[in-house]
């Protein structure tokens, strides 16, 4: 299942989306965004004036990854975030939230084809979306999105 985001920072941020996306404040022509993953994943950042970044999340099960994965970590794959963001980045650094449990880890694909798993911060009760609901997983700083295995 793919979803597909379109963002963009106008006069006072704008932004558009085929799922929940959600904008706030505006100071000297940049706001932050905050893009909603359907409750598996959230990513907030500031955007400046006239900025636009399209992406995409393909949260579809892959069994030759997942069998990858396995090959290299030694442990089975749960889920998987595969963030397409056409080669761009953000201007800015923001935070990836990915809902997981405190016994899960977080891994990120490579370039080279390697799983490195993230130094991430666990946190519960975390605040996020529009309507202020608490989750508990795990939080990434990054301005690029990639490829990432909760196992």
């Amino acid at each position: 299942m793919k979803k597909w985001i379109a963002a963009a920072a106008a006069a006072c941020l704008v932004c558009l989306a085929a799922t929940g996306v959600s904008a706030a404040g505006t100071t000297y022509g940049q706001g932050t965004a905050v893009f909603d993953f359907g409750d598996h994943a959230f990513f907030t950042v500031k955007m400046y004036q006239g900025q636009s970044v399209y992406l995409s999340l393909d949260e579809q099960y892959d069994a030759q990854l997942a069998q990858e994965f396995y090959e290299q970590v030694g442990v089975e794959a749960d889920q998987m975030l595969r963030f397409d963001m056409d080669g761009q980045q953000f201007a800015r650094t923001g935070a990836l939230f990915v809902k997981a449990d405190e016994d899960q880890h977080v891994y990120e694909l490579t370039e080279d084809g390697d799983f490195t798993q993230l130094e991430a911060e666990y946190v519960e009760s975390y605040v996020v979306g529009k309507d202020g609901q608490r989750l508990s997983g795990y939080v990434i700083s990054t301005n690029h999105l990639g490829d990432y295995v909760i196992a």
